[in-house]
């Protein structure tokens, strides 16, 4: 089995001793004492959460930020701090975070000051020239000493065009600390909390002089086996997968740091993590949109279908995955592919996607070649069409030749994408943006199952027989073949309720029964 490595949700904290910390989280609308310039189209400055479809799927920090949309005519917009009245030692620089949404379409901007008034006239001063913003949240520091003594604006400025969103996020006035900052301890999970979640969530109190947490978590006490000085704010997720051993102690340490140092003497806190109902296979999931998930309604395997959510009719808050194991879905293998469905809640003028993973040898991972189906932007299966608030996706499932028989796990993700796959569907582990996962069994049995063998609806006797042998029902039998002890077919009859079978040796004899539905009813019978 393949084992995928331990990844973390990277941030920086949030800073106490400042002037202003602003990340947007508050709402929707302008936060109190910032302002919006409107330059070029329609398109300037909103808040809110991340769009999905791009290579940045989250906010910085929290779930908000300040973000502007493509035009077609070259943005001349501005987002506008409150006024900051520059003091030595207390609010001499400015920190924020800077990002374009695609990898594809980065974003030009630059970063303006103002001494007079907050309007676009007065940003005549450039602290940052104009440059491009990564595809991936970049901390970017100004210094504001050469104002101390001054009231000056700073303009986020906004200045290209036909690309796809730039955004900012956890703006911060304050100045370089002088000394190390004071310790906090973890309040979540509380200290000796049992049953966690294996994927948790840390909290704790922001620590004065803080600018950054580091994290250190082990499965022994001081122990680093797990994170080892990982930077991440307050309310940091776990975005590992695997995710942590279920039912496990775990002790974690969160020291705040700045950039004289490293907190010192910060107290240790331990919790033991509950069950995990996906392991051995990734999973649970998280969503970077929470509140604005599509869930899967129904899914449809073999002809067998599961209403997995009857309400929905909307996007709204659901579980990012769900599992239906415990009802197996049988598959004889007589079959070399199986069809399936896929129903989930949508939006008109989006494209929505869906892909399949099946872990066919049972190693408990879906990594393995033929267990991924519609998983790249080649193979997409994916629809703009929407009826009623919902997509519809179908496709087949090639079962890999060689496949032994037993229970086999699938899993079902649907999710937003576009024409380019979106990543949550490239992988059975990714996490989701505003999409759901389902997990089945199949249960891969012989098109000759055990089960099928001498059922009670139809019987032959007598048992054993001398010449003739009796069939209690013909109705739906197609035809009738004997085999031999060795396998070998003897005889090849026509339906009917008596068999003459004088001409053949005594000895056992399997009696084949040819139904119309396509099984086949077994019987042994024996000749003296």
């Amino acid at each position: 089995m393949k084992k995928i490595l331990l990844s973390c949700f990277l941030a920086f904290g949030i800073v106490v001793n400042a002037q202003f910390v602003q990340n947007f989280d508050a709402g929707t609308t302008t936060p109190a004492g910032w302002s919006i310039i409107n330059g070029g189209d329609s398109n300037g400055f909103v808040f809110g959460t991340v769009p999905t479809g791009g290579t940045v799927t989250a906010a910085q920090s929290g779930t908000n930020v300040a973000r502007i949309t493509y035009g077609a005519t070259a943005h001349d917009d501005y987002l506008v701090t409150p006024a900051i009245n520059v003091q030595a030692g207390v609010n001499d620089r400015l920190s924020f975070y800077v990002a374009s949404f695609s990898s594809s379409f980065t974003e030009n901007y630059n970063v303006m000051l103002s001494t007079t008034t907050a309007t676009a006239a007065a940003f005549t001063t450039t602290l940052k020239a104009t440059s491009k913003a990564p595809a991936a949240w970049t901390k970017v520091t100004l210094d504001l000493t050469p104002y101390i003594g001054q009231t000056v604006y700073i303009g986020f400025h906004a200045v290209d065009t036909d690309q796809w969103y730039l955004m900012f996020d956890t703006i911060v006035n304050d100045t370089v600390p002088t000394t190390v900052p004071s310790c906090t301890t973890a309040t979540a999970p509380a200290d000796g909390a049992t049953n966690v979640n294996v994927r948790t969530t840390f909290t704790w109190p922001d620590a004065a002089g803080a600018s950054g947490y580091k994290l250190y978590l082990g499965t022994t006490s001081g122990g680093t086996d797990i994170l080892n000085g990982v930077t991440a704010s307050s309310g940091a997720t776990l975005t590992n997968n695997p995710p942590l051993n279920a039912n496990t102690k775990y002790y974690l340490k969160i020291v705040p740091t700045n950039d004289v140092g490293d907190a010192t003497g910060c107290t240790e806190t331990s919790f033991t993590t509950g069950s995990n109902p996906y392991a051995p296979y990734c999973g649970p999931f998280t969503s970077t949109t929470p509140t604005q998930m599509a869930p899967i309604t129904s899914f449809t395997l073999n002809g067998v279908t599961n209403t997995s959510d009857t309400s929905a009719t909307t996007f709204g808050s659901y579980s990012p995955n769900e599992s239906f194991t415990g009802s197996p879905v049988e598959v004889k293998n007589n079959l070399t592919t199986i069809p399936f469905s896929v129903t989930g809640i949508a939006s008109t003028g989006n494209g929505w996607g869906a892909a399949v993973f099946v872990d066919w040898n049972e190693d408990g991972d879906f990594l393995d070649s033929g267990e991924s189906y519609y998983n790249t932007t080649a193979t997409i299966l994916r629809t703009t069409t929407v009826t009623s608030g919902k997509a519809t996706l179908s496709g087949n499932l090639a079962i890999p030749s060689g496949t032994t028989l037993g229970q086999k796990r699938l899993r079902v993700k649907y999710n937003f994408t576009g024409t380019t796959i979106n990543s949550p569907l490239t992988t059975a582990c990714t996490d989701l943006t505003n999409g759901q996962v389902e997990d089945y069994t199949i249960d891969y049995k012989s098109f000759l199952a055990v089960s099928d063998i001498n059922k009670a609806a139809i019987s032959v006797y007598p048992n054993p027989f001398k010449d003739v042998l009796k069939i209690s029902d013909i109705k739906d039998i197609k035809s009738i073949s004997v085999n031999d002890i060795s396998g070998r077919q003897v005889k090849s009859l026509a339906p009917s309720s008596e068999i003459n079978l004088s001409n053949l040796k005594e000895g056992l004899y399997i009696v084949n029964l040819q139904m119309e539905d396509g099984s086949v009813k077994s019987f042994k019978a024996i000749k003296k």
